[in-house]
């Protein structure tokens, strides 16, 4: 079994972490979270890698419980902040943050995963979990402010094709759009609750798997994001 987790953190994670901790992640996604190499103390983890733009607000993939991280896959990519990392002891790790693209709105938010996916096909064909914020719901595929490069729906189909499913969509047999559990609160209002993180894994690893997402209550002051967990088998 291997635990999995993502959570973005609505940035300063070196404070936040034993939050997460206490769910015993041997893997962790951690979107707008500093630069490790910069600051903060993280022995409670084995390893990690980092990618962004702020060195207070990035992409990190951490490892813990004898979990070692062997390297990034080299490739070259339009989208923001991407990070296929290379594991030893679990599935390698796509993880994602996905953002906006005021350059060429046309690649923003999903679309970045979507484009992503496409440059990255080589590191995708071995046992690979893509995990992180998407940024994205289903409602929002039909957005009337123009069209994209991919939507959910096309990012989900593509996914499919690989082997890949969401863990939380096929273990608590929900549609896409219509989840009743949120991982994202706007504002960190509870009735702005929306579905906008995922853990997409190989459906082999989805047999006997379970899934757990953080409350509102417990996770609102640290973050407008909570987590999700999944064990894989």
């Amino acid at each position: 079994m291997v635990r999995l987790a993502t959570w973005n953190c609505n940035m300063a994670f070196r404070k936040k972490q034993d939050a997460i901790l206490a769910w015993d992640p041997d893997v962790l996604v951690v979107p707008e979270c500093e630069d490790p190499e910069r600051v903060g103390e993280w022995s409670e983890f084995t390893d990690w890698r980092w990618t962004g733009e702020d060195e207070h607000k990035g992409l990190a993939v951490f490892t813990r419980n004898d979990v070692t991280i062997d390297g990034v896959a080299s490739g070259q990519t339009e989208s923001r902040h991407v990070l296929p990392v290379e594991i030893d002891g679990a599935p390698d790790i796509f993880a994602i943050w996905a953002m906006n693209a005021e350059h060429d709105p046309k690649r923003r938010y999903i679309a970045q995963l979507y484009t992503a996916l496409i440059e990255y096909a080589t590191f995708l064909e071995g046992d690979t979990v893509v995990a992180g914020d998407y940024n994205w719901n289903h409602q929002w595929d039909d957005s009337p402010n123009g069209p994209l490069y991919g939507t959910l729906e096309d990012v989900v189909a593509r996914l499919h094709d690989m082997g890949l499913e969401s863990a939380y969509h096929r273990l608590r047999d929900v549609t896409y759009g219509a989840e009743p559990d949120p991982t994202f609160f706007m504002h960190k209002k509870r009735d702005r609750g929306y579905h906008i993180d995922y853990v997409f894994s190989n459906r082999g690893r989805l047999n006997g798997a379970e899934i757990r997402i953080g409350d509102y209550d417990e996770w609102v002051d640290a973050s407008d994001h909570v987590p999700l967990l999944v064990d894989l088998a």
